[in-house]
């Protein structure tokens, strides 16, 4: 396993990887030097001579190596090999190589282009609604929804396998949105530069689905097809407004992490939030201490997004979300109800609750927990701080 170790510099440290198990650790040069050495075929006995040669005292290589092991960057892990030349890798080559990237681009303008330029096809809040029955509206925009959203985070899981790098998709929540989500951990295996494109995927393909719906919808006639891409469209432009919500960790907040350089931004950002409320804890001030001078700068500056925007979206739970749930419920079993389920009605009313209303009311649920959790532990810390 030791000659499958991946290493990137980042700064005056490197990040030490392992394909199998995507674990990461970040070791001074030296230790870099001496996985070098190792995967070079030097003996351990020879890398220690080197090393102390190099550090002008002696250094212990085998306690380092038993550092890698308990961090599991020596164990087999899971056994996934590298995708380099399979057929996902040499699709995501072909979907996110520099044609593609070109294509994406000129998309995107044209995305930006009709929209400012053709009134007519901006999208409105009346375009979500595509059907005159109202729960047919609901389960539309919950399907298409989905789809867009898994389209979405496939792209980061091809664009990802162009690198010869696995990820796999998961069904996750943020704050109190239901959404799907890609594994990148194992993007710390390649420079900083290449991880751009992964992490930009998602957008790239947001914008392209959504040049498309506007300009299949210039050449199709009005109809059913003109008014679900018209569906699509309002959740596209949506989705890529929403992707300024760095609060939630978005594919920005992503590129944000990426750009600074920091590597712990979100946990220092909640340490020193709790700090700031004299609510901090013994794990919150070790994590302060033990930061990048430089991670605290861009954490102090990442607040000033991060509070702001999370009281304008519980602002918008409270005010909106949450009012709206029991209608929303009330609206799906208001024709089961009357009639069982022996109409179409009662059968859409169905669909719209398990498309819609039971992931929102989940979602809702598991953000309410978990904001309780942080405020006891906030609490909690601050007695014991």
């Amino acid at each position: 396993m030791l000659t499958q170790l991946t290493l990137v510099r980042d700064g005056e440290n490197y990040v030490v990887g392992s394909p199998h198990t995507a674990a990461y650790v970040e070791v001074p040069e030296i230790g870099a030097r001496i996985i070098e050495w190792l995967q070079d075929g030097a003996s351990v006995a020879e890398a220690g001579r080197r090393a102390a040669d190099l550090a002008g005292e002696p250094v212990d290589v085998e306690d380092f190596m038993q550092t890698l092991a308990d961090e599991g960057l020596l164990a087999e892990g899971d056994g996934a090999a590298p995708l380099t030349g399979t057929l996902r890798q040499r699709a995501g080559a072909a979907l996110f190589g520099r044609i593609a990237w070109s294509a994406y681009a000129v998309l995107a303008l044209t995305a930006a282009v009709l929209l400012v330029a053709v009134p007519a096809l901006r999208p409105t809040f009346r375009d979500a609604f595509p059907f005159d029955t109202q729960l047919l509206n609901i389960v539309a925009a919950s399907v298409l929804g989905m789809l867009a959203v898994a389209a979405h985070e496939g792209a980061h899981v091809l664009a990802t396998a162009a690198l010869g790098l696995r990820s796999r998709l998961s069904v996750s929540r943020r704050l109190y949105f239901v959404t799907f989500q890609a594994d990148l951990t194992r993007l710390w295996s390649v420079p900083r530069r290449a991880r751009y494109g992964p992490l930009l995927a998602g957008m790239a393909w947001d914008a392209a689905i959504l040049s498309g719906a506007l300009l299949v919808q210039v050449a199709v006639p009005d109809g059913l097809v003109v008014r679900l891409l018209r569906a699509l469209i309002v959740l596209q432009f949506t989705a890529l407004v929403a992707q300024a919500m760095v609060f939630v960790r978005t594919d920005i907040y992503a590129l944000l992490v990426n750009a600074t350089g920091c590597k712990t931004l979100w946990a220092t950002k909640g340490a020193l939030l709790r700090r700031y409320l004299r609510r901090a804890g013994p794990d919150d001030h070790r994590q302060l201490a033990e930061a990048d001078p430089r991670e605290v700068v861009w954490a102090r500056r990442y607040l000033w997004l991060y509070v702001p925007g999370t009281a304008v979206a519980l602002y918008y739970l409270g005010m909106f979300v949450l009012p709206a749930l029991p209608h929303l419920v009330g609206l799906c079993i208001a024709p089961i109800r009357a009639d069982g389920l022996t109409t179409l009605a009662a059968w859409e009313g169905l669909a719209a609750l398990a498309a819609a209303a039971l992931p929102s009311a989940l979602a809702i649920a598991g953000a309410v927990r978990g904001a309780w959790r942080v405020l006891f532990r906030a609490i909690s810390g601050g007695a014991s701080a």
